[in-house]
């Protein structure tokens, strides 16, 4: 019967080894308990409850077989009565390791909105036309307004916000102020909406000093995390020096040289919108900013989708953990508790230097953006203990 009685502690052990995600510290060092068996010897468990120490004398059998599976209870008076107190633990040669799941921080991103104000924001998106009061008539300001509004509500939480107008509100034609409307930060929806909403559009199309102001501005954001550029305009830029409504060939490559230099020299890239038909061909200022091509709006539904996808596109794929793994090259990934991340640097996970920041790669991270997955998770495994397939 006392045979009977450990063996409900060693099976309680066992189903508590990955139990919830608490830290469980492995023991190396405990003194070994004795199954019971020996010929005369000290294989039994204490009836008197003293510390475990004192044993009953056994009968005839062969020599027990000791493990090192935790601590037996003090005091009571047998083992079933103290089953329950049993503390779970982990053999492991490493007496500071710890098995554990952590839910990791995604890293944000700052992404300012650099956007257009000039007086033909007030035309229909579909076409050139002056609204007034004609029926049907989507003008561009409020359209973008309702765009924005949906589009941040469900943007990623990891996208940080900010807001600059070109023109700025209450300049003259070609007034760009130093500094932001909203700077980048993680709760800006309400403070971008409320700008929005309390300016309206007029003067020209200064894109150049829009970009210039917008980079000089990041200068100053020492926070840490990648830096993006939305721009979204209706036309080409002008406002060039010695300019004021006049589009030039100079004005076009004066702005994609101060997009490109902003792309190469301070790592911001640029991800462009044009809104409305005539807004031109402005690939050449997204292929400067390092995005390809700029995105087509000549309507409500197309200009959410395409503020929507370059919000998901930058959202980050870069996680960083509470604290280091106890051992690096045993670290599980899993997304939706279910999918088992493989470590690939193109095709799964793979761990920086400073084993805290995990990134997905590949499909992984293209899932993350996509809504594909929702979770994330890490599995701390200590050395030798084997990576689960799933949680």
């Amino acid at each position: 019967m006392r045979s009977t009685k450990v063996g409900k502690i060693l099976i309680g052990i066992t189903a508590g080894l990955f139990v919830g995600a608490a830290q469980m510290d492995c023991v190396s060092d405990l003194p070994p308990i004795t199954l019971p068996g020996g010929s005369g010897g000290n294989g039994g468990v204490s009836s008197n409850g003293g510390n475990g120490g004192a044993a009953e004398n056994g009968g005839n059998g062969a020599a027990g077989q000791s493990a090192i599976i935790g601590t037996m209870p003090s005091g009571g008076s047998n083992v079933d009565a103290n089953v329950q107190d049993v503390q779970p633990v982990i053999a492991s040669a490493d007496a500071n390791c710890g098995v554990q799941t952590q839910n990791p921080s995604v890293q944000p991103v700052d992404l300012l909105l650099v956007l257009d104000r000039s007086g033909s924001m007030s035309d229909d998106i579909a076409s050139d036309a002056t609204c007034g009061s004609r029926a049907g008539c989507q003008a561009r300001w409020p359209t973008i307004t309702a765009s924005l509004n949906q589009v941040l509500a469900a943007s990623p939480t990891s996208v940080q916000w900010g807001l600059k107008f070109f023109s700025s509100p209450g300049g003259s034609t070609c007034t760009v102020k130093s500094g932001v409307d909203v700077g980048v930060g993680p709760t800006t929806a309400a403070q971008i909406q409320a700008a929005i909403a309390g300016t309206s559009p007029g003067n020209q199309t200064p894109t150049m000093a829009a970009i210039k102001a917008a980079v000089a501005y990041f200068s100053t954001v020492n926070d840490g995390l990648p830096h993006y550029i939305l721009l979204a305009t209706d036309g080409q830029p002008n406002c060039d020096p010695g300019t004021s409504s006049d589009v030039t060939d100079a004005s076009v490559m004066d702005t994609a040289g101060v997009i490109g230099t902003a792309n190469t020299g301070s790592n911001i890239k640029t991800y462009v919108i044009g809104i409305g038909p005539s807004a031109g061909n402005l690939d050449a200022f997204a292929a400067a900013g390092g995005t390809g091509n700029y995105f087509p709006a000549e309507s409500a539904d197309q200009l959410t989708t395409a503020l929507s996808t370059i919000a998901g596109t930058v959202a980050s794929c870069v996680f960083t953990m509470a604290s280091e793994p106890p051992d690096p090259t045993n670290l599980g990934v899993y997304l939706d508790n279910t999918t088992k991340v493989p470590r690939d640097p193109s095709e799964g996970f793979s761990l920086a230097a400073d084993n805290v920041t995990v990134t997905l790669n590949g499909s992984y991270c293209a899932g993350i953006k996509d809504g594909t997955f929702k979770v994330v998770q890490v599995f701390f495994g200590c050395p030798g203990v084997p990576l689960p397939d799933n949680f």
